[in-house]
């Protein structure tokens, strides 16, 4: 146990007078590192949590959980009987048929690349990252097929309106005597959608299946299956259920074969950026060594007194850490506080920079979002503070022992 004589000492210490300014400007400069390195893990982790989960939600919405495709090219012919077993084999899934083709739109001067995603009008009401953005008047006239959805942001980049028209030519081709031609055509626009991923806002366009299918001349096949689960944590498993089940003409694969590179790389950098952050701790753990040692260097006379008015070691060996570990846990929490701070006002903070230098500093082109996503982990902020803590402490052990060695004879000899 801390006595309270040891505690005060450790304060009067941590405060010492003004003619030991060298040794306050040391302790600060220490302080004020771990304050930094504590908020600045705080801030990237949680903007690579926001970031991860947004760009997962975002992309397993629009492609689901789960794809069931043909083990060989040339498409699926629709199967009622298997999806209504499917449906029977858990009630809990989202089952949808799925065509996809790309294509060159063209409006005006304007081309691009796009992605045509043909799905019925059951899509938009069983998946909830579109039910919020496309009115029921839209998805009426999308299950009559009377035209196609495009992305927000495309709308405004052309200026956009319900009833304009949009140029598609297809990457596919048909026979001519003329020899092969692009299959195009001239598709209506009868809705928006706005999904927040820049990617999918201007290169996505949601087609009706059978519209699509015509357009492509497939004889009426689908591209593949597409399966969204209630319970996210339950994706393996089902997945493993199904596979017994399939023909072998089928195959089934999960969103993280889907896109694992991209996964990866951000599990990596996440991974990555904590080890680099990190240092930055760990370099104020330094500091604080620096700051222990010119503390007992200063302090030499008052611990040789301290020792001639019966302190022990031990409680020396206690005031000294005690008072590093003090400037590591205050320097801790402020950092937890400037950290929870700034991730709860990041996007005003950004707009506010943003307005004063004129720039952008996140692309939407570049980050995908319009916004920075933030996810504040309870644990992830504990295990933090934890490391922060633990290396303070550790910074303190050996300028708190080198103070045990100073001999009070040898002081009071000289002075």
């Amino acid at each position: 146990m801390i006595s309270f004589f040891e505690t005060w000492i450790s304060l009067k210490y941590l405060f010492p007078k003004t003619k030991e300014k060298f040794f306050s400007i040391v302790t600060l400069f220490s302080f004020l590192g771990i304050s930094l390195g504590v908020a600045t893990l705080i801030i990237v982790m949680s903007v690579m949590n926001g970031f991860r989960e947004e760009l997962t939600s975002k992309i397993l919405g629009i492609n689901g959980h789960l794809k069931i495709k043909s083990a060989y090219s040339g498409g699926l012919k629709i199967d009622s009987e298997f999806s209504n077993k499917i449906s029977e084999f858990d009630k809990s899934l989202t089952i949808h048929k799925v065509l996809t083709s790309q294509g060159l739109l063209s409006f005006n001067k304007y081309s691009s690349g796009v992605l045509i995603k043909g799905v019925t009008h059951n899509f938009f009401l069983e998946r909830n990252i579109l039910t919020k953005s496309i009115s029921k008047e839209f998805i009426q006239d999308f299950k009559t097929n009377k035209g196609i959805f495009i992305g927000e942001k495309l709308k405004k980049k052309l200026g956009l309106t319900v009833g304009d028209y949009l140029t598609i030519l297809s990457s596919q081709n048909y026979e001519t005597v003329f020899g092969n031609l692009p299959r195009s055509a001239s598709f209506k626009i009868v809705g928006f959608f706005d999904i927040g991923m820049y990617e999918y806002d201007t290169s996505l366009i949601f087609m009706p299946i059978s519209l699509l299918q015509k357009f492509l001349d497939n004889n009426g096949k689908i591209g593949h299956y597409e399966i969204v689960v209630s319970n996210f944590s339950e994706v393996e498993l089902i997945k493993t259920n199904l596979e017994k089940m399939l023909p072998d003409y089928l195959r089934i694969v999960d969103w993280r074969e889907l896109n694992p590179s991209l996964f990866n790389a951000i599990e990596v950098e996440r991974n990555v950026m904590f080890l680099i952050l990190l240092l930055i701790i760990i370099v104020a753990a330094f500091n604080l060594i620096s700051s222990m040692m010119i503390l007992v260097s200063n302090k030499k006379k008052d611990i040789g007194v301290l020792r001639v008015l019966g302190i022990s070691k031990f409680q020396l060996l206690k005031i000294f850490i005690l008072n590093g570990f003090l400037i590591g846990f205050l320097g801790t929490v402020l950092g937890v506080i400037m950290g929870l701070s700034f991730c709860m006002n990041i996007n005003e903070i950004k707009s506010f920079i943003e307005f004063f230098t004129g720039s952008s500093l996140f692309s939407e082109e570049i980050y995908f979002f319009t916004n920075l996503p933030i996810i504040i982990n309870g644990a992830q902020i504990f295990k933090i503070c934890f490391i922060s803590l633990l290396l303070s402490l550790g910074a303190t052990i050996y300028p708190s022992i080198k103070a045990t060695k100073v001999e009070p004879i040898n002081l009071i000899k000289w002075d």
